[in-house]
């Protein structure tokens, strides 16, 4: 059975109007994708806070030194700080701190383990440095996480060798020479989480080293910057 539609309807079908028709009863579809491409980015962006989120934590003030071992408080919070040279294997677990008191066996004990490896030449840390590094585990949830310590404590000679070797972005009144200073990573966290975490507290310097995975901190005036040496020379910056 043949069906024949009149003159009138097919004029219509094939004229201008049927594309105006479509375009109106597309235009229900379209903002939905739209509203469903949002909400997507909306998730995307929820998601990316959310992985930025750090724990409640400020940095405390400056401890005390104590002029005698029996000075030494008996309860107070706890400050430990679980260390790995990275090129030697060594370890050291220490309490560095109880409540507003710094620990001299654990300064002497820290000092000692990062010492320049290139002389074996120790100096006195600033203890400043080893609460910023314990604030930035705590605003990670990584108290228990061991840190591996890349460069510590140089001495010039050792630091104008690193700058004449072209391998590395020392600078020239370097902070590690002050023993203000920790080039670090740790396992599991990103470079880029830990530089958050570092920029959050405002206490120093912050180096974002992306190519080679780990971050430089230091107790130095406030500053942050990325290093990504170009492939063909390596850029030196003045500010590690």
């Amino acid at each position: 059975m043949s069906f024949s539609l009149p003159e009138s309807v097919r004029s219509l079908l094939s004229s201008r109007k049927t594309y105006i028709l479509l375009a109106v009863l597309l235009s229900g579809v379209i903002p939905a994708s739209a509203a469903s491409r949002q909400s997507a980015t909306r998730k995307r962006t929820r998601y990316h806070v959310l992985t930025h989120a750090f724990l409640n934590v400020t940095l405390p003030g400056i401890g005390m030194l104590p002029d005698y071992e029996e000075e030494l408080p008996l309860d107070g919070q706890k400050y430990e700080l679980k260390l790995v040279r990275a090129y030697t294997g060594e370890v050291l677990n220490v309490v560095y701190r109880i409540g507003d008191t710094y620990i001299p066996d654990a300064l002497y004990k820290l000092n000692d383990f990062l010492r320049d490896n290139h002389n074996e030449e120790v100096s006195d840390y600033d203890p400043r440095t080893f609460d910023v590094l314990h604030t930035m585990l705590a605003k990670l949830g990584k108290t228990d996480s061991s840190v591996n310590i890349l460069s510590a404590y140089r001495t010039q000679e050792t630091n104008d060798m690193l700058r004449e070797s072209g391998t590395t972005n020392a600078a020239l009144h370097s902070q590690h020479i002050e023993a203000k200073a920790l080039d670090l990573r740790v396992p599991g966290v990103s470079a880029g989480m830990l530089r958050d975490a570092a920029l959050s507290l405002s206490a120093g310097g912050v180096g974002y080293y992306p190519k080679g995975g780990f971050v430089h901190v230091d107790v130095g005036p406030v500053r942050q910057w990325t290093y990504t040496p170009h492939r063909h020379r390596t850029r030196r910056s003045r500010r590690g």
